[in-house]
């Protein structure tokens, strides 16, 4: 089934129909190394000039990120996550919003062991060299391998049973 994507380079914004399955974007995403998109519009970063294709094919390394819309994926894949609040810098982008992590895992772990695209969640994407507000998305997948710079913007949560108390003194303890 064909459906209309947004993705973002480091110079153009491109839309046009994509050829998608079910399931969640970022897994598609991840399994090819092309994406072709159908009726396609480039919209140059620099000037917003657009050129219009019948058919262009991207290189998913090419890519910064993707805007997710309406898919939520399989609801009985999601798996209980903590959030991060972080800001990313990709090339012109600036995006702050929510990486996920499993509560084992080391914090930003999703930007050094999940698969090349990840999902950033309540995200707002600035754009260098274009003012005004950012962009707001509820969520964007992001080139891990783009990344130049990540910087946690909140205390990292910890869990209640987590938290360590200190042994209560014995009677036979000497200062």
């Amino acid at each position: 089934m064909r459906e209309q994507l947004v993705a973002w380079a480091g110079d153009c914004r491109v839309r046009g129909e994509v050829e998608l399955e079910e399931g969640r974007l970022s897994d598609q995403i991840n399994q090819g190394d092309l994406l072709t998109f159908r009726a396609a519009t480039l919209e140059s970063l620099d000037d917003g000039h657009e050129v219009v294709l019948d058919e262009l094919e991207v290189e998913r390394r090419d890519l910064h990120l993707v805007e997710v819309v309406g898919r939520q994926g399989d609801p009985t894949r999601r798996l209980r996550t903590i959030q991060e609040l972080v800001e990313l810098e990709l090339g012109p982008f600036s995006v702050t919003g929510h990486l996920h992590r499993s509560p084992s895992a080391q914090p930003m772990a999703a930007l050094t062991r999940w698969t090349r695209f990840v999902p950033v969640t309540d995200a707002e994407v600035r754009v260098a060299g274009r003012g005004g507000d950012p962009l707001r998305m509820d969520v964007v997948l992001i080139n891990r391998e783009r990344v130049a710079k990540s910087r946690p913007l909140s205390a990292i949560p910890v869990e209640p049973e987590q938290l360590w108390t200190p042994p209560a003194p014995r009677g036979d303890v000497v200062d």
